[in-house]
């Protein structure tokens, strides 16, 4: 009896030990001004479909089509995913979706979104930013963060702990967690972008030294519904964003990375050359009122496994910003199984002040804590309020709230 209890509480706590269930999602992502890209994983062979339309569009303005196989091959023993881009929509509207497999259609399978205002113009919004989920802890926060209704997620990393880069095992990780309902829900009614950190890159730690990493980041742009990621010429898990006036860089911290342990000198790295390149170029370039450089590794708070152990390439960031004056960036990191924002204590190579947001531990953390930062572009002085939200009780935890004057330089 002691063996069965034992054996039912492993399956209980530790659901990769048992089938993976054929069915996960749907999810929408990569959500612009006129497309949005939905992401569903069911039984290989399956006809997916999805239909679509406007909220408060009568029936006859539906819109149908067509989920594809991505890889058109599965994986032995696995489910297979399914994508598509629903193309041709309105900026700033919500739309509501229905995924039918085989004819069948759930309740489950229904999801909305809303699209971005057109790029460069002036726009209100709420997002949210998580980091560190792990099945087996409480997952209320994503009933928490629902209530909140952010126009879109951010996930910076640690979606699940599979500490490895074999993209199969992967997966089942992806689609295990994606099948708890709080998670589900947050998923199909929330447009979600991702990049991955250390533990759903490869192992602990784990650096652009990492084997398989190529077979990682393969297996990574399946499972997510991101935007294009890397360069013709680098690959990694990269992407920009917009929505309206404000920019997102996503960057990898991960592919090209140096090991943490290298002499902390001008030769170590935390994005390697030509992606740091990427980022200042995407900066430069910006006209977007405040721009967002998000990553699963933190600028300060880690002594092992952040910024801090990389000051040249800190250093290189902090103060590029500064010589070409580029205005209201600020920083988003996770990986800390914690929440907070802070002003830098080397924001004078910056210019102003260089706000690190990090959101981490929403499920994997004592305060169950996330982070939604309220954009609004709209006003003569735009403002960023930043609100910590535990899942533990205290709810709002922080409220603060910059304006762009305050993060711009001096003539």
């Amino acid at each position: 009896m002691k063996i069965l209890l034992a054996f039912l509480f492993l399956l209980s706590v530790c659901p990769l030990l048992a089938n993976i269930p054929e069915i996960a999602g749907p999810i929408s992502g990569d959500v612009r001004a006129n497309q949005v890209t939905l992401w569903m994983y069911a039984p290989p062979k399956s006809k997916c479909s999805f239909s679509y339309h406007a909220k408060g569009a009568s029936e006859t303005d539906k819109k149908t089509g067509n989920l594809k196989a991505i890889p058109k091959q599965a994986a032995k023993g696995m489910g297979q995913i399914y994508k598509s881009t629903l193309v041709g929509l309105l900026p700033n509207t919500d739309y509501h979706y229905q995924v039918s497999i085989d004819g069948k259609s759930e309740s489950d399978w229904k999801g909305s979104f809303k699209t971005a205002p057109v790029e460069g113009k002036s726009t209100a919004f709420r997002m949210a930013i998580t980091s560190c989920m792990k099945i087996g802890r409480p997952q209320g926060s994503w009933n928490l963060l629902l209530e909140q209704q952010p126009d879109f997620h951010l996930t910076v990393g640690d979606t699940h702990y599979a500490d490895t880069t074999n993209p199969t095992v992967q997966l089942k990780h992806h689609v295990t967690y994606r099948r708890v309902k709080e998670f589900a829900n947050v998923l199909r009614q929330v447009p979600t972008y991702a990049i991955w950190d250390d533990h759903d890159y490869g192992p602990n730690n784990s650096d652009g030294t990492a084997e398989g990493k190529e077979f990682s980041l393969a297996g990574w742009k399946q499972t997510w519904p991101n935007p294009p990621s890397g360069t013709a010429d680098t690959p990694g898990a990269f992407f920009k964003f917009s929505r309206g006036d404000v920019d997102f860089f996503v960057v990898d911290g991960r592919y090209h990375r140096s090991p943490n342990e290298f002499p902390n000198d001008e030769k170590k790295r935390m994005l390697g050359d030509a992606q740091f390149e990427w980022l200042l170029d995407g900066l430069k370039n910006s006209k977007a009122k405040f721009k967002i450089i998000a990553s699963g590794s933190v600028l300060h708070h880690s002594k092992v496994d952040g910024w801090r152990i990389f000051t040249f390439s800190r250093h290189r960031l902090f103060d590029a910003i500064k010589k070409h004056k580029i205005s209201g960036v600020m920083y988003v990191g996770g990986d800390m199984h914690q929440s907070l924002v802070w002003q830098h204590h080397e924001s004078d190579r910056v210019g102003y002040p260089m706000i690190e947001i990090m959101s981490s531990g929403i499920t994997n953390g004592k305060d169950l804590s996330f982070v939604t930062i309220d954009f609004d572009t709209t006003v003569d002085d735009p403002t960023a309020r930043v609100r910590i939200i535990y899942g533990n009780g205290e709810k709002v935890h922080t409220d603060k709230t910059w304006k762009l004057s305050q993060l711009t330089h001096a003539n």
